[in-house]
């Protein structure tokens, strides 16, 4: 078989394996090897250049995406949040229902959630706490008093 052959025989016995997980509850081993996916991967791929800039020369220069929630530049080992946290859908590929985070942000983010659940005024209160701590602090970080 040539290389080609291989290479598309590969990806069809991958692409009837996610076929055969859709619509399933995946345990941890199944989530991480559809995380090793062609399709995956590429899907991942998808949401590290926000944009491209028009160059003088006429080329186009990816703009990176950022995180989300901090606006930071993307780190090398990103997280793609799911935002549909129901398990029989993890190998739907939609894209509004993921969103690129820095992994700080990914676990802040599932960490509100969870508060959210538990207490919906959770988040006006915390807001407020922030608004308050701002104000204080007159929009000095941290970093900024040592």
């Amino acid at each position: 078989m040539k290389r080609e052959e291989l290479k598309q025989k590969h990806l069809n016995e991958e692409n009837e394996k996610i076929e055969a997980l859709k619509g399933k509850v995946l345990n941890q081993e199944e989530k991480g090897w559809f995380r090793k996916t062609h399709a995956w991967v590429d899907f991942r791929k998808t949401f590290e250049v926000d944009s491209y800039k028009e160059l003088k020369n006429g080329k186009k220069k990816p703009i990176k995406a950022v995180d989300y929630l901090t606006g930071n530049p993307l780190k090398k080992g990103y997280q793609l949040h799911h935002m549909d946290l129901n398990s029989e859908h993890y190998t739907e590929l939609i894209k509004d229902h993921f969103i690129p985070l820095n992994p700080q942000s990914h676990d802040t983010l599932h960490w509100a959630y969870t508060q959210m659940c538990k207490d919906k005024e959770f988040v006006n209160r915390f807001v407020e706490l922030l608004n308050k701590m701002y104000e204080i602090n007159e929009g000095k970080d941290v970093k900024d008093f040592k």
